[in-house]
């Protein structure tokens, strides 16, 4: 199975089950960028399309100079995308006579002066004639108007005026009302199925444009005073966005002390359904390795085409904790397979002439790799820190698997200064007050490489107490911290390419 088929089959069935609730007309589906979002709302409704006919917007992808336009880039959306449905529209037939009638009741002045152009072509002394009628019924037409008030069409009038009114948050122009017309032909044509309005990526847009289609929406509900109607009349309206994103952006326009939830609670009729496909994604790590794209033969032998090595055990290890700390997104992993992969093939001067080639040596590799997957070392160091916020200490005993190369790769960076990546038969020994550690480790030469391994470890330098690897099983160490003071040391390494 490719990376981008994963299975989204228990969270469809949630969301399906919560979809169909009774009096669950409008939802929020919430999640954190790059979650995946997008990508389950369209396997959702490619696998229900017995259920559900889906008309999906992008505001995003509109590109708009005035606040007011989004709607009614929103409305060309929705009606182009119904149009795809082919409704079938009731034809009214009009006989000659009430069809001629009806043109002439709704044409009559303009009919006049139409007759008086072609007229006066012929006799110009027409103009004299009827020119004086029309304006008496100018005249007419005025005196009935300055001294007849009728309440209730005045009342209908200002109301049609301000339904027409293009812009504002009630508007119902004739686009409005056509967009209807199609939702009732569709529903007419698929009794079994419900209409959905779904609106994606809601607060990556400009915060004037969220604001602008969420209160067009509220402002219906508000005006009509129903509680289950949609706009539009769609059965269901589906809003996709991190919520916690659309909090702080109501918050930052509208103030701290404004009660957010009173807000928001109107566009969903039940509860918010907050998605999380974090532990599909790292299930299906062994899928990402194969489906990275590269020629290099190591990165084939050790990532892409070996799912026991250190190399993919030691990336599962970290690449999990990233997701589970929200710093590595489903997009990330995604755009990272869109590119061809060829690793940096670089020499650490270490003096003399042994040089160390960071592509034949495990962790600059697995350092190379996760630089090229994050964009950039800085972007690398800020997810290691978020993480290490979310998880200060982690329990080895979850991860026992290659704990040598794991503790023995990092001392070895972070002890460059005494050992410049030498191998030699003895033990070298790493000691940290900050991080309150000491590791005793050695260095194995690979082809042009080198690889740490740990021997022993100290949580306690004070009282020096070593533990050899198979005692500290149920220990807890704050690894996020060593492997931040280690990227720190990577920056300084004296690295140059390789000719």
């Amino acid at each position: 199975m490719h990376f981008n088929n994963l299975s989204v089959k228990e969270e469809s069935q949630r969301f399906l089950n919560h979809i169909t609730l009774e009096n669950n007309s409008r939802i929020i589906l919430s999640g954190i960028f790059g979650i995946g979002k997008t990508y389950f709302i369209n396997k959702f409704f490619e696998s229900n399309t017995e259920n559900f006919i889906e008309i999906k917007l992008n505001p995003v992808n509109y590109s708009v100079s005035q606040n007011e336009d989004i709607f009614e880039l929103i409305k060309f959306d929705i009606g182009y995308q119904l149009f795809k449905e082919k409704p079938d529209f009731d034809q009214v037939k009009l006989n000659n006579l009430l069809a001629t009638e009806f043109f002439l009741s709704q044409n009559f002045g303009e009919l006049i002066v139409s007759l008086i152009n072609t007229l006066s072509k012929i006799d110009h002394k027409i103009n004299s004639i009827v020119q004086p009628i029309l304006d008496l019924k100018q005249k007419v037409q005025k005196f009935k108007k300055e001294h007849e008030v009728d309440q209730e069409e005045e009342l209908m009038s200002f109301l049609k005026e301000f339904k027409f009114s293009k812009g504002s948050f009630r508007e119902e122009n004739s686009i409005t009302e056509l967009i209807n017309i199609l939702i009732e032909t569709v529903k007419e044509n698929n009794p079994e199925k419900k209409i959905v309005l779904v609106i994606d990526d809601l607060d990556r847009i400009d915060p004037e444009h969220i604001f602008r289609i969420l209160n067009v929406f509220s402002a219906h509900f508000d005006f009509y005073d129903l509680k289950d109607e949609n706009k539009f009349g769609f059965d269901k309206v589906i809003l996709i966005c991190d919520i916690e994103n659309i909090r702080g952006i109501f918050h930052n326009r509208y103030g701290t002390d404004i009660d957010f939830s009173g807000y928001i609670d109107k566009f969903y009729s039940l509860e918010i359904f907050k998605y999380d496909f974090r532990n599909i994604i790292i299930s299906n790590l062994k899928n990402f390795y194969k489906s990275i794209k590269s020629e290099n033969r190591t990165l084939q032998g050790y990532i892409i085409n070996n799912q026991g090595s250190y190399y993919t055990k030691e990336l599962s290890f970290l690449l999990q904790y990233f997701i589970q700390s929200n710093t590595l997104s489903m997009r990330s992993l995604v755009d990272f397979l869109n590119i061809e992969y060829e690793p940096e093939d670089n020499i650490i001067k270490t003096g003399g002439s042994f040089k160390v080639h960071t592509i034949e040596s495990p962790i600059f590799l697995i350092f190379d790799f996760l630089i090229k997957l994050f964009g950039g070392l800085d972007n690398l160091r800020f997810a290691v820190e978020k993480t290490m916020e979310k998880f200060p200490e982690i329990e080895l005993s979850t991860y026992n698997d290659y704990w040598d190369l794991r503790l023995g790769n990092l001392a070895m960076i972070l002890d460059f200064n005494s050992s410049n990546l030498k191998p030699k038969n003895d033990i070298y020994s790493f000691k940290n007050e900050n991080l309150n550690i000491i590791i005793n480790y050695e260095i194995n030469p690979t082809d042009y490489g080198v690889v740490g391994k740990a021997r022993a470890v100290s949580f306690d330098i004070k009282e020096s107490k070593s533990m050899n690897l198979f005692d500290i099983i149920n220990s807890r160490i704050n690894y996020f911290q060593i492997l931040d003071a280690s990227l720190k040391v990577y920056q300084t390494l004296p690295i140059e390419k390789a000719k």
